[in-house]
Formats: C-alpha cells, structure tokens, sequence
C-alpha cells in the first residue's frame, strides 16, 4: 500500500477503537444494567464483593468482567436480535447433530418395583394435535418435531446412584419419624414423542433409569412409579410445547399416584378453580434460539387454585418473608415467566397452611421447579404444606423434619435432575 492507503488504514482502526473504547465506558457507566434475563431465566451476575482474598486469587477482577459482560445495557435486545437474524438463514431437517453426552448403560436389575396404584380421572384438556408428515430438528440437547421440543436424556449412574443414596439416607434417618416418598417425574421426550420418531432418537429409556434408580434405594423409601399412569394419558395436555415442565394436569396426575401411595383421598378437581394464562413460551423456545414454530404456536398455562381458607408465606433468598397467592395471577407477566404462577416461583422455602383441615397433618416437599406445580394439590390433604428448593435453601431437611413433626417428606424431581452432578451434590449437602 502506498502512504495514503496505509494512513486511511491507519484512520479506519483508530475510529474503531476509539469508538469501541467510548460503547465500553458508557456501557460501564450507564444505569440501565439488566439485573434478570427472561430469555435465559435466571438472575443475572451480581457485582463482586471485594476481599483481600479475591483480590490476590484474581476472582475479584474476573468477577466484574463476568458481571460487566453478563449485564451489559440492553443486553436482552441484543440476544433476541441474534436469533432473528439466525432465523433468516432457513432450518433444514436437521440443525445440527446430537452433542448432547452420552449416557451410560443402566445396570440389569433383578425386579421391577412397584408403585402407587392409578388412579383414573376424566380428561380436561386434550394434547394439540401432530402432523401426518412432521418435520423434525435436532439441536444439541432438544429435538423439535413440528411445533413441539423435547430435551434428550442420558442416564449418569454416578448422579443416579447418588440420588438414590440421598433419599435413602434421608428415609433411614427418619424412619418412625416420617414417611419418605421418591417421585422420579419423567419428561415429555419419552412420555408424548410419537413412537415411531422416539424409536430412532438416541436418548435413554427413562422407564429402565427410574426402575433402576428405584431398585437402589433403601426399602424405608416408598417409591411411586409415574411413567406408566403419564404414558396412559400422553393424550391429553400434561406437559408444555415449548417448555420442559409438565402441566398443571400432569401434575394433577401424580398427585393422584401419590395420594393413592400416601392413604389419602386426593381432591377431585372440582375442589379447584381453574386459571388459564395464554401465550407461554418456555426454555425450549430459548433454547432452541426462539424457533419460530414454537413462537407462533404458543402455551397455556392452566393453573389450578385450591379452595378454601388457604394462605401462603415464602421466604426469600434474602431471608424475606412475603405472603402471595397460591396461584398468583400472571396474565400481564411476560411470555416467559407464566409458569411462576405456582407457589410463588422458585423460592428457598414456602410454607401454607390449610386453616380448613384441623388435625396437625404436614408434608414437607423436597423439588426443584417441576414440584412447584403439584404442590397446590397437596393443600386440600395436609394442615401444612411446607416446600424447600434445595437448589437455594441452606439447612438440613432432616433436623427440619424432626424440629416440625413432618409427616409426609416427599422428595419430587424430574429425572433429568438426577444426571446433574452439580444439582445432585446441593441436594446430598442438604441430607446430612
């Protein structure tokens, strides 16, 4: 290049620099940083606390950067820009092949254990219909077929003995003291994926994992087998489209197996007022980078409110206590956070008392975000209805088991939970 070339070169850098330099310190200054990301679902970075500690381990200085970038201004209009932008470049039959692990194989078990006997209930509102001819993408851990996702599994025996050996110590620790139940809650891939598609997708039958983790566990443990009494009514709406969760449907069901389990008489649904929140759209629409089948198709939430002189207190990651609706109205909430209509979200611990029922009955539930939809059900049978999310609560379930006479723990996660080492290790550190 001649001088003049080179000293335009040299301009054209300068002005990128200069500007990039001005977007970073208005960026680190402006007060407009985002504190929750509705696309991701999840509080977003806060800034570091300083310590001489963090100081000389480098943690502190890597904090703000996590934070500087995690909460940048407008950071949300940026994301949902990209994936506009990727949806112009057209979705063949596969988007990309399997990158989610690869499970490993359960364990041959002498007999298979038993549940709660099924309980039959009218149907209330039917599945969406499926394509003859459906068109099928396959993302790294979700496959999409027409307008509907569903999350691989892959069986991990090391979570999955440890999850069994957590709920075991927990129902030998308080054996005579309360009873213990396990409901391993299988996901929509394996309950409501057409047979012909689930035959040919490389995920691991979540009926063989239960089983398994079922024959592992202590015999003090009273297991309730889910997958056969779901898979009896995979015609009717009991789990989301564009979400992983069940439906408060699905929910409803188990409930049933449970209280068929526990002796009890489960309400009818009758017993409950029925809400209906439109337009849902859940993790699967995120994490497929907002597909436009699930987009123009979306949810509804039908939410189930308790009848009855019941109330609810939550306490908050802070140690806040607030009093909230069982099933909290969200028609004006975002498109993303319809399913925090149940129990107040995802809090450390909820308590609610049924003022109804006089006889001291309590059960405690131990879940992470699946629970929250089955807990509303479990209002009509017990005086108290305690629930702690061990992802956020610090203490020891059992001492609070014993310190509040619990009648009923019942330990409720959905079993790809139980292949994730992080979820799994909180959970143990909560059973001392």
């Amino acid at each position: 290049m001649n001088k003049k070339q080179k000293n335009k070169v040299r301009a054209v850098i300068a002005c990128f620099f200069v500007l990039l330099f001005v977007g970073a310190t208005v960026a680190l200054y402006l007060p407009l940083r985002p504190t929750y990301s509705e696309a991701e679902k999840r509080e977003l970075t806060k800034f570091p606390e300083f310590s001489v500690q963090t100081l000389l381990d480098g943690s502190y200085f890597n904090g703000i950067s996590t934070w500087y970038s995690d909460t940048f201004p407008f950071r949300e209009m940026f994301i949902n820009a990209n994936s506009k932008i990727k949806s112009f470049y057209g979705i063949g039959d596969s988007i990309s092949g399997f990158a989610d692990e690869i499970g490993d194989d359960i364990p041959v078990i002498p007999e298979e254990p038993t549940g709660g006997e099924a309980v039959t209930d009218p149907p209330t509102t039917e599945a969406p219909d499926k394509a003859d001819d459906p068109l099928i993408q396959k993302l790294s851990s979700v496959i999409i077929v027409d307008n509907a996702a569903y999350e691989y599994y892959s069986f991990i025996r090391s979570t999955a003995d440890g999850y069994a050996a957590t709920v075991s110590r927990a129902a030998n620790t308080l054996k005579d003291k309360s009873r213990v139940f396990c409901m391993v809650i299988p996901t929509s891939i394996d309950i409501m994926l057409d047979d012909d598609i689930r035959k040919n997708v490389s995920t691991t039958s979540q009926d063989d994992a239960i089983n398994y983790i079922y024959s592992v566990m202590s015999p003090n443990v009273a297991k309730i087998k889910l997958y056969e009494p779901l898979r009896a009514r995979r015609n009717e709406y009991i789990y989301f489209r564009t979400d992983h969760h069940w439906t408060a449907l699905g929910a409803y069901y188990a409930y049933c197996e449970y209280a068929a389990a526990a002796g009890l008489e489960p309400a009818p649904l009758t017993a409950f007022e029925e809400k209906q929140f439109d337009n849902f759209v859940g993790a699967f629409y995120n994490d497929s980078g907002k597909d436009p089948a699930l987009e123009k198709d979306p949810d509804t939430v039908y939410a189930y409110k308790p009848i009855g002189n019941i109330k609810l207190e939550y306490t908050d990651p802070k140690g806040n206590k607030t009093k909230w609706p069982v099933i909290a109205d969200v028609t004006d909430w975002s498109r993303g956070s319809k399913y925090n209509t149940f129990i107040g979200g995802d809090q450390p611990y909820v308590r609610i008392v049924n003022a109804d029922i006089t006889d001291g009955s309590s059960c405690l539930v131990i879940k992470e975000s699946f629970g929250n939809a089955m807990v509303p059900f479990l209002t009509l049978n017990y005086s108290e209805v305690h629930v702690i999310d061990y992802r956020y609560w610090k203490g020891d379930i059992n001492e609070f088991a014993k310190e509040n006479g619990i009648d009923d723990v019942i330990f409720l996660n959905n079993i790809s939970a139980t292949r994730n080492k992080s979820l799994m290790n909180t959970l143990s550190v909560t059973v001392k």
